[in-house]
């Protein structure tokens, strides 16, 4: 598989361990370019690396536990990941959730685009 399917798919593997690994939580961060562009399924949108680091630090703070399984999509070069996820947000209530995330790259292999959407 390409390299960016692979980063895609160590961004769900870190995605299940940071909210309780703080390292984990730093290398997703790392995936990302200075200029990238996170937009969340909640409308949030994060525009610099400092929001970037508050959305996925809030994000890992809120949901407790995390396991997805994903499946990586290219299509004329747009590459989208499938994903289902169960967890546990903060508050101890259960959730499960199926989604689609597209994702752009530069010429190192940083994330400059993600969009997430939750569809049911």
């Amino acid at each position: 598989m390409d390299v960016k399917a692979e980063l895609i798919k160590r961004y769900f593997r870190l995605s299940d361990l940071a909210s309780r690994d703080n390292q984990a939580c730093r290398e997703i961060i790392t995936l990302f370019a200075d200029n990238a562009v996170v937009k969340g399924a909640n409308g949030m949108i994060a525009a610099t690396p400092t929001e970037i680091t508050t959305f996925f630090e809030n994000f890992f703070q809120d949901n407790q536990s995390l396991r997805h399984l994903c499946q990586v999509v290219i299509t004329d070069g747009v590459y989208q990941a499938e994903w289902a996820v169960a967890g546990c947000k903060r508050n101890g209530k259960l959730f499960a959730f199926h989604g689609f995330d597209t994702y752009e790259f530069d010429q190192n292999n940083k994330i400059t685009f993600l969009q997430v959407e939750i569809r049911q």
